[in-house]
């Protein structure tokens, strides 16, 4: 990524997942950039964004094991699901990527958050 800003991405992604979208962070392993939901933003401090990013990190580190394990080609996203939202991390190399949080409710379903996939991974910078 050459540029951090999320809010494309945010923009793209909320017209698919609607209010759903609980928010979307992009780090290059220096800088992070998110657009939260307002009430999302007031759940967490910077520190705690910074922590999500840095444990997205060291577990894209480990993407060519898992990827040498599976033999199904390159790993694209990993979705880690809550009680109340799924996290989506879309890695864009070893230090660089987007995470993406939705709702889970009846109005979004899990092919909406791999339609969100498919999103991050056209809107991301090259």
């Amino acid at each position: 990524m050459s540029e951090l800003d999320a809010e494309p991405i945010h923009t793209a992604l909320a017209d698919r997942l609607g209010t759903a979208l609980r928010g979307v962070i992009v780090y290059d392993g220096t800088g992070i950039d998110h657009s939260l939901r307002a009430d999302v933003a007031d759940q967490y401090t910077e520190e705690a964004v910074r922590s999500f990013v840095d444990n997205s990190i060291v577990h894209q580190l480990d993407a060519p094991t898992v990827e040498e394990s599976f033999e199904l080609g390159s790993l694209e996203a990993v979705v880690r699901t809550f009680e109340r939202s799924w996290v989506v991390r879309v890695a864009d190399g070893p230090k660089r990527g987007c995470l993406f949080s939705v709702e889970r409710d009846e109005d979004v379903t899990m092919a909406a958050v791999e339609d969100g996939i498919e999103i991050v991974q056209d809107v991301l910078p090259e």
